[in-house]
């Protein structure tokens, strides 16, 4: 999957997990809501591990590396050469 793509997702399934997580305030008993959530949780850190392996660190806090590798590359603001 490509960078753009991969962003795309991880965009998506963070979308889904807000929502959810929404509902699951006022709805807190809702097991098919909790499960949906749950399975959505565990795609985002796929997606997330699948990105920063390919592409290095989606956010700061993600950086791990002995040197501050989220600098290197586009900032958000700054489009795809």
């Amino acid at each position: 999957m490509n960078k753009k793509a991969l962003l795309k997702q991880i965009q998506m399934l963070d979308f889904a997990l807000q929502e959810t997580a929404l509902f699951l305030d006022s709805h807190p008993d809702d097991t098919k809501a909790m499960q949906y959530y749950q399975e959505q949780r565990k795609a985002k850190d796929k997606a997330y591990a699948q990105f920063e392996e390919c592409f290095g660190p989606l956010t700061n806090r993600s950086n791990l590396a002995d040197q501050w590798e989220y600098v290197y590359g586009p900032w958000p603001w700054e489009g795809e050469n």
